[in-house]
């Protein structure tokens, strides 16, 4: 495990990691690898009170915008209105990659164009994420993903209530390119996948396209969205804190898979 110590006034924290996992047998053990830390010196209360006014002035989102209503069944931002935070990825400055690429193993985390892209260079490697440092408890949490050439069950998506950069403790929401999803969820004690893989008719199978995933979760009930359609509620009080949010990638039968995050919101949840 390697962590590496940033002395900067820039209040950026993010950190890419990897998981394998051997299998999908419920209790299957894996391990956890650091892959690189980036963290401020600064005292964490002075980096949450700088952040909160970072993202209230950049963002200019206003504090009625949380919501307090049930979102509709099949587009939740119909009732939650403006997001509290939103990033079109014109910059890097909430996923510190301004400086440029950065390479964990065989996987490059990059900004370009507008998009955070991830490209996974072998297969087999397991789950790669990138998280921010923002982090919420209770929210719906949207993000529009690209993918070019996959197959099978290549896999991407969302990871969200992650209290740790370096852990993998945390949900990982993902969709297959065979256009089938599932919640992995990652504990001190172990990996389960919570739903058994399901099919759907709303998930843009194949290579070359572009899905909206997104999470409303608030307590133990998690709601999974794919393009502003309710796929299934589950509940799981298994991980119930504040945590950080990020994307992640699983190489499983396509080396090179790219994908690519074009654009990402959130609205918090009272």
């Amino acid at each position: 495990m390697k962590k590496y110590a940033l002395i900067s006034l820039i209040l950026l924290v993010i950190l890419a990691c990897t998981i394998t996992f051997p299998d999908d047998n419920f209790d299957s053990k894996t391990s956890t690898q650091v892959a690189k830390a980036l963290t401020a010196t600064a005292l964490n209360v002075e980096i949450n009170q700088a952040v909160t006014q970072t993202v209230a002035a950049q963002e200019i989102k206003p504090p009625d915008a949380t919501a307090t209503e049930t979102p509709s069944p099949d587009d939740p931002k119909k009732e939650l209105g403006q997001p509290i935070w939103s990033d079109n990825l014109s910059t890097g400055q909430y996923w510190s990659l301004d400086s440029g690429d950065v390479v964990i193993d065989t996987t490059t985390f990059s900004l370009d164009n507008g998009k955070l892209s991830v490209s996974a260079g072998a297969i087999g490697k397991g789950n790669n994420w990138w998280l921010t440092y923002l982090s919420f408890q209770d929210a719906y949490l949207e993000a529009k993903f690209d993918v070019g050439d996959c197959s099978g069950d290549d896999q991407y998506g969302l990871v969200f209530r992650a209290p740790e950069y370096d852990t993998g403790v945390g949900y990982y929401f993902h969709v297959t390119c065979n256009g089938h999803y599932d919640v992995r969820r990652w504990t001190e004690s172990g990996s389960t996948m919570l739903l058994g893989m399901p099919s759907s008719e709303n998930i843009k199978s194949g290579p070359d396209q572009s899905n909206i995933l997104g999470v409303w979760i608030k307590g133990s009930t998690i709601k999974l969205y794919i393009n502003d359609h309710l796929l299934e509620e589950i509940n799981d009080s298994s991980i119930n804190n504040d945590g950080h949010f990020g994307i992640f990638i699983n190489a499983r039968q396509t080396p090179g898979l790219t994908i690519s995050l074009d654009e990402i919101s959130y609205w918090t949840l009272n």
